[in-house]
């Protein structure tokens, strides 16, 4: 890099000034510079990845550090590790993602410039890609939102993609009304969620956590809620309940979560519970062009940009077909992973793309599908779990060890204290999602019953599930023949929800650990 160039370095690696691991790079949200030096050699962490690209300035430059991306998909990734459970390593782990993002990476869209290849295409680069002048379009845009803000005495939704101003928006809104004389509360996932909303603004609102707001529920003239999509509906409409005057941000196609699910989901009840709510959508880039390469290089490799296909009104009529999916060709199937993710994406109020390469890498997961005419209604993934030798086993029972991975397995061990429960093999339940338009017409218990019979068929002792508990939830797994292992004592702070662990037995074996006078709390839901 240049001497004055002002840069960012992403990497473990030593010797250098001011460089930041990949779990660090949320803590530069908000911020502009002029070079990115991302060292995928540390691992490639596709969530920091997308975040961190948010702060290159238009005309500015991404040095991608790499293995040979011949060989890129054989490296053993640090930041597997994530996700892989005990016992296997990263070299254990399958490059599906990463021969997917070479081939993108390679595609003639995308300028790619390699070590030790001529350079001579760098000035029509910058001549191509000129940096963003001030002012303009994106200018008027963000002014407009805060002026709704500032004006509407009903909810205002606030939607953009990554990079568009949203949260300086709201800094600046809250900052004027602040002025006013008016209370400002912000609540968001987490506060590092929003340090860039706090960053522009001169007069800084009070922020809660979510379930702390919803506990204390202090006394506000405005509530401000960033990164929406990330909190569930129901703990949405409650705040929607005590403070009238709302504002829900969130980003529609980002890393953070999935704000399609969420635009689709929670404006639905806004026409019931507040019909006078206003949406603001803000288009235009703030620090780079519109259609930037790199921005959609992004959305095009960590699929940021999907959205659930199937129009609204659509009804389901038989036959329907259920299959288990071949990952190895999922990952070369581009609309059919760009419409299984897109599912998931709107299904679920939070989906970021490392659950994408969890997905295609990770060892002992299945992904089942319900579909029709080639259209999928709804999808599920597996982990296969536990089956852990007796020693450690007894480690775990006693609180001595605790292996990556294997969640309900190890609960049930240790939380729930059933000796030998480790050694038993599950089959979880990580993800079931059914197409928004379609819920409620038994798509979800019909898949269901088919993951029942392949973990059978397979095996597992039993088949489980861990999710946020609520009500509704709760009934749909028992109907379904799940009893409840465990209640987590602590409620999440972004759902406000406590956990639980519901399992069915399949096996003898299986059977008689669902029948175990289990060990629960007994607080309300």
């Amino acid at each position: 890099l240049a001497a004055g160039v002002d840069a960012i370095w992403i990497t473990t690696a030593p010797g250098i000034a001011g460089a930041l691991p990949a779990n660090k790079a949320r803590t530069l949200l908000g911020q502009e510079t002029d070079a990115i030096v991302f060292d995928a050699h540390s691992g490639l962490d596709v969530n920091a990845f997308a975040a961190i690209s948010g702060t290159l300035r238009g005309g500015g430059t991404f040095y991608l550090l790499t293995p040979p991306l011949d060989e890129w998909a054989d490296f053993p990734d640090p930041d597997y590790r994530r996700f892989l459970p005990y016992p296997y390593q990263p070299e254990d782990a399958n490059g599906r993602f990463l021969r997917r993002f070479v081939g993108l990476l390679k595609s003639p869209s995308f300028p790619l410039f390699q070590r030790g290849k001529p350079s001579s295409q760098y000035p029509a680069l910058a001549d191509r890609f000129p940096p963003l002048k001030k002012g303009g379009q994106g200018g008027f845009l963000q002014q407009d939102a805060v002026t709704a803000i500032l004006r509407s005495e009903d909810p205002v939704v606030l939607t953009a993609d990554r990079g568009r101003g949203k949260s300086a928006a709201l800094g600046m809104a809250a900052s004027q009304l602040i002025t006013e004389g008016k209370r400002v509360l912000l609540t968001a996932p987490s506060r590092a969620t929003v340090e860039s909303v706090f960053k522009h603004a001169e007069n800084t609102p009070d922020f809660f956590a979510p379930d702390d707001l919803l506990q204390t529920l202090p006394q506000a003239d405005v509530l401000m809620v960033d990164e929406a999509a990330a909190i569930p509906v129901p703990l949405l409409l409650k705040m929607l309940e005590h403070y009238p005057r709302c504002v829900f941000s969130t980003t529609l196609h980002g890393y953070e979560g999935s704000g399609r699910g969420f635009a689709l989901r929670f404006q639905k009840q806004l026409d019931i519970h507040a019909p006078g709510w206003q949406s603001i959508r803000l288009y235009q880039p703030i620090r780079w062009v519109e259609n930037d390469p790199l921005e959609q290089f992004i959305n095009q490799t960590l699929l940021l940009d999907v959205d659930a296909g199937l129009p609204v009104g659509a009804v389901r009529e038989p036959p329907l077909h259920h299959r288990p999916l071949n990952r190895d060709d999922l990952a070369q199937n581009e609309p059919l992973l760009r419409q299984l993710f897109g599912l998931l994406v709107t299904a679920h109020y939070q989906t970021r793309p490392s659950d994408l390469r969890q997905m295609l890498d990770a060892p002992d997961i299945s992904i089942h599908i319900l579909e029709q005419a080639d259209e999928i209604l709804a999808v599920a993934l597996l982990s296969r779990e536990g089956g852990l030798d007796a020693e450690l086993t007894v480690a775990i029972h006693a609180g001595k060890r605790r292996p990556h991975g294997h969640p309900i397995p190890q609960t049930l061990t240790f939380h729930a204290g059933i000796a030998e429960a480790a050694q038993l093999v599950c089959e979880r339940v990580m993800r079931i999602a059914v197409h928004p338009n379609l819920q409620g017409q038994g798509l979800g218990s019909e898949l269901l019953g088919h993951l029942v019979k392949y973990a059978e068929s397979s095996g597992a002792d039993y088949i489980g599930v861990s999710y946020a508990m609520t009500p509704e939830l709760l009934r749909f797994w028992e109907r379904a023949g799940f009893v409840l292992a465990r209640v987590g004592h602590r409620r999440d702070t972004a759902s406000g929800s406590h956990s639980a662990v519901q399992i069915r037995g399949l096996t003898a074996a299986g059977k008689a650990l669902a029948d175990q006078p289990f060990v629960q709390s007994t607080k309300p839901l």
